[in-house]
C-alpha cells in the first residue's frame, strides 16, 4: 500500500490486505507526529472511520492539545456598556 504525505499530526490506517494469520495485524498504517515525543509519554490520537473508493479506512489525528501555560482558560469578558449609553 502506497502512502500519500500527510500533514503533521495526521495519519491513517488501512485494513491488512496482507494478513495471513490471525497474529497479523487487522490495519495496517502510518501517523506523522508533529512534535518531538519523551519515552513514556503517552499519544493521545482520535480517528474517524471513512469509507473510499480503495475500501473503508481510520484517519487518525494526532490530539496534544494542552491548556495555555499559565491556566488561564477563561475568555476575556466583554466590555458592557453604561445603561445611559445604550439607545433604547
Amino acid at each position: 500500500m502506497e502512502y500519500k504525505e500527510r500533514n503533521p499530526g495526521t495519519g491513517v490506517l488501512y485494513t491488512n490486505r496482507k494478513k495471513k494469520s490471525a497474529a497479523h495485524p487487522d490495519w495496517v498504517g502510518e501517523l506523522k507526529v508533529s512534535r518531538n515525543y519523551v519515552l513514556g509519554e503517552t499519544l493521545k490520537i482520535s480517528a474517524w472511520t471513512k469509507d473510499t473508493s480503495g475500501g473503508v479506512l481510520i484517519s487518525l489525528k494526532e490530539d496534544n492539545w494542552q491548556p495555555p501555560i499559565g491556566g488561564n482558560n477563561n475568555p476575556t469578558p466583554s466590555k458592557r456598556k453604561d445603561d445611559d449609553e445604550i439607545p433604547f
